[in-house]
């Protein structure tokens, strides 16, 4: 294996590395609820609600 073939692993791997673990799965998650603001976050939200009172 050639030395560019190994760089370009490496890379590879460390960006990989950084998708994996500092994507801000929260933030994307949070967008998507205020975006689509899909039924069954309003319907969690009820529920959590009703063990308050």
């Amino acid at each position: 294996m050639s030395g560019q073939k190994r760089i370009l692993l490496a890379l590879g791997i460390i960006l990989l590395d950084l998708v994996i673990f500092f994507l801000p799965l929260t933030a994307f998650f949070l967008a998507y609820v205020i975006v689509y603001n899909p039924p069954w976050v309003k319907d969690f939200l009820e529920v959590l609600n009703k063990g308050a009172d």
